[in-house]
C-alpha cells in the first residue's frame, strides 16, 4: 500500500513540474523513405543518422524509388585552447563539433533549408597524466556525435510537425 502511495505521489510531482513523456517523432509519418547523403559514404555520423531514422520508424530508401534525402553538407570537429597554465601550457580545451545539413522531399522540394548545429564541450588536459588523454578525446567525440544525431532528429521532427 505504501509503495502504491509513493508511486502515486511521484507521478503527481512529475506531472506538476511540467514533465511529460516525449512523444514519438514525426519523421516516421511525415517523410516516407529517407536516404542519408554524405560526402564520405563511411561517415560515422551518416551511418548513425541512418540507423536513428530507422529506429524512429522512417523506412530506408530503396534504390530506384523516390525518397527524401537528408544531406550532410559539412561536418567539422575541432579543438581550441580554452585556458592556459603557467609556462604557457594548455589546461583546458574546447571541442567544437559543427554540422550543416538540409532535407529535401521525395519530390525534390526543400523540406528543411540549410541548417547548422554546433555543439561544444570543454575538457581539461593534464600534461602529467596524458596517457589517457587521446582515449578520452575519442570518447568525447563519440558522445558529441551521439548528441548531434539527437539534435538533428529533433530539428527534423520540429520542421515536419510545422508542415
Amino acid at each position: 500500500m505504501t509503495r502504491l502511495l509513493i508511486v502515486l505521489c511521484l507521478a503527481l510531482l512529475a506531472g506538476g513540474c511540467g514533465f511529460k513523456p516525449r512523444s514519438s517523432l514525426a519523421v516516421a509519418s511525415g517523410l516516407g523513405p529517407v536516404a542519408v547523403s554524405t560526402a564520405d559514404p563511411y561517415s560515422p555520423l551518416g551511418q548513425d543518422l541512418a540507423t536513428a531514422l530507422e529506429r524512429a520508424g522512417a523506412a530506408p530508401a530503396v534504390e530506384g524509388q523516390p525518397a527524401a534525402t537528408l544531406q550532410l553538407l559539412a561536418e567539422s570537429m575541432r579543438t581550441r585552447p580554452l585556458t592556459y597554465a603557467s609556462g604557457a601550457s594548455v589546461r583546458e580545451y574546447q571541442a567544437i563539433y559543427r554540422v550543416e545539413f538540409q532535407l529535401t522531399g521525395a519530390d525534390g522540394q526543400p523540406r528543411l533549408s540549410r541548417q547548422a548545429v554546433e555543439l561544444t564541450r570543454e575538457y581539461t588536459y593534464d600534461a602529467v597524466g596524458s596517457i589517457g588523454t587521446p582515449a578520452e578525446e575519442r570518447l568525447l567525440q563519440e558522445e558529441l556525435r551521439r548528441e548531434m544525431v539527437a539534435a538533428i532528429l529533433r530539428r527534423l521532427d520540429m520542421a515536419l510537425r510545422a508542415d
